[in-house]
């Protein structure tokens, strides 16, 4: 399943999309973000805005929706906002969704079912006597790359590899069997996000470095690539050229990212075609 290559970095030869990496959860040492280059974020007040994080797969499961209000500082945790009707049209069909009791915020459709292709998904949330809606269908989807790893810093590194499509992936790390890696460094799991935005774009391609993360022997790896519309890719990439791709030399004044929804609501609601794999890696 993997290969094992010594350190070199580089991208395919399809020039035109580059890759990016994106640390995304990962309960590290206190000094996580020291080698990276400091940005000052300037953050103007305003209110609180109804959010939508939801993605509906192919995968035969009861799918989640999130829904909350946006943070009025750089620190603070979304607060959920119960009370919500949320409603899934699906061709003939229609998914009804409950929130848990114990997660305010979070909703979950009352029976399993898979996205499929040729389909017009409406996702529809009513809430505080207003209403909104968001339209998104299902695309293809590459294959999954081989894993490759690399040597890297007396451990290893997962490469990324841009994707022959518009793709984020998922990587998650479990090094609980080696405790003097967890005790290193103060976690035994990290997450990585890895997109391919087959957009150009001068932000992404002088963004600022991001932290490697390194794991030893014994690792589990465990992928999940999505595939994304081009809408669902644009709206990324307004929230990295906002967030992630910040503090590079071509900053561009912040805005307001894009999103699906058409009366207030914030966010973005997409369906996506599914694929996992999952290795552990004993070279």
């Amino acid at each position: 399943m993997n290969r094992i290559h010594e350190h070199t970095r580089g991208r395919t030869k399809n020039s035109k999309r580059y890759f990016f990496e994106i640390f995304l959860t990962l309960s590290l040492i206190a000094g996580t973000y020291s080698c990276e280059r400091q940005t000052n974020w300037t953050l103007e007040e305003s209110g609180k805005i109804p959010v939508i994080d939801a993605i509906i797969t192919n995968e035969l499961k009861n799918h989640e929706v999130y829904f909350y209000s946006s943070s009025t500082s750089l620190n603070q945790a979304p607060e959920g906002i119960s009370g919500a009707e949320i409603i899934l049209k699906a061709g003939t069909n229609t998914y009804t969704f409950s929130e848990k009791n114990d997660k305010a915020g979070v909703y979950i459709s009352d029976e399993a079912f898979r996205g499929a292709a040729g389909i017009e998904y409406y996702l529809i949330v009513i809430y505080d006597n207003q209403s909104d809606t968001a339209k998104a269908e299902l695309v293809a989807i590459s294959k999954l790359q081989e894993m490759i790893i690399v040597n890297y810093d007396s451990a290893y590194r997962y490469v990324y590899y841009d994707d022959s499509s518009p793709s984020m992936t998922y990587l998650s790390y479990n090094w609980s069997n080696n405790t003097d890696f967890c005790e290193k460094y103060g976690s035994c799991a990290a997450t990585q996000v890895f997109y391919t935005i087959n957009l150009l774009d001068i932000n992404q391609t002088f963004a600022p470095d991001k932290q490697i993360i390194s794991f030893p022997k014994g690792t589990t790896l465990a992928r999940a690539k999505y595939s994304l519309s081009d809408e669902h890719q644009r709206f990324i990439r307004s929230l990295l050229i906002e967030t992630e791709w910040r503090g590079g030399i071509f900053d561009t004044e912040q805005g307001n990212v894009p999103t699906n929804f058409k009366h207030g609501v914030q966010g973005w609601f997409g369906v996506c075609m599914v694929l996992r794999d999952t290795l552990v890696f004993n070279d």
